[in-house]
C-alpha cells in the first residue's frame, strides 16, 4: 500500500475516533444533565414530603392538646356529678327516714286530739325542713350543666 492510502486510512480512523469520542461526550453531558435534573426533582420531592410530615406533626400535637383539655373538662364534670350524686343519695336516705317517721307517727296510738297531734308533728325538728318548700337550686342546676 502506498503511504497515501495509509494516511487516508489513518486519518479516516482518527476521524471516526474523534466522532465516537464526540458522540460519547455528548451522551455523557446529556446523562449528567438528566441526572442533575432528576436529583433536583428528588430533593424537591423529599423537602415537600418532610414539610408535609412536619405539618402533620403540628396538626396532631394541636389535636392531642385539644383532646387532653376536653378529657380534663369531662373528668372535672364527672367528679362534680359524682359528688352531687352522693349528696342526692344521702338526701334521699334522709327523706326516706323522715317518711318512715311520719308514717309511724300517723299510725301510732297517740291520737289524743287531731289538732294536738298535728301541732306536735309540725313542731318536730325532723319535719320542719319539709314545711319550708325550698330547694337548693344550685344543686338542681348543677345536675343539668354540661
Amino acid at each position: 500500500m502506498s503511504p497515501r492510502k495509509i494516511n487516508n486510512i489513518t486519518s479516516s480512523s482518527e476521524d471516526d475516533g474523534n466522532r465516537s469520542t464526540a458522540i460519547t461526550d455528548e451522551k455523557k453531558m446529556k446523562r449528567m444533565k438528566s441526572n442533575r435534573e432528576s436529583a433536583r426533582r428528588s430533593r424537591m420531592k423529599r423537602e415537600q414530603h418532610i414539610k408535609d410530615l412536619n405539618d402533620q406533626v403540628t396538626y396532631f400535637k394541636t389535636r392531642s392538646s385539644e383532646i387532653a383539655r376536653k378529657i380534663s373538662e369531662i373528668e372535672a364534670r364527672f367528679t362534680a356529678v359524682g359528688s352531687e350524686n352522693r349528696i342526692l343519695r344521702m338526701k334521699g336516705e334522709d327523706l326516706k327516714k323522715r317518711l318512715e317517721l311520719l308514717e309511724e307517727m300517723l299510725a301510732s296510738d297517740h291520737q289524743v286530739n287531731d289538732d294536738c297531734l298535728l301541732m306536735d308533728i309540725l313542731q318536730d325538728p325532723l319535719i320542719k325542713p319539709w314545711m319550708q318548700h325550698t330547694f337548693d337550686s344550685q344543686t338542681i342546676d348543677g345536675i343539668y350543666q354540661f
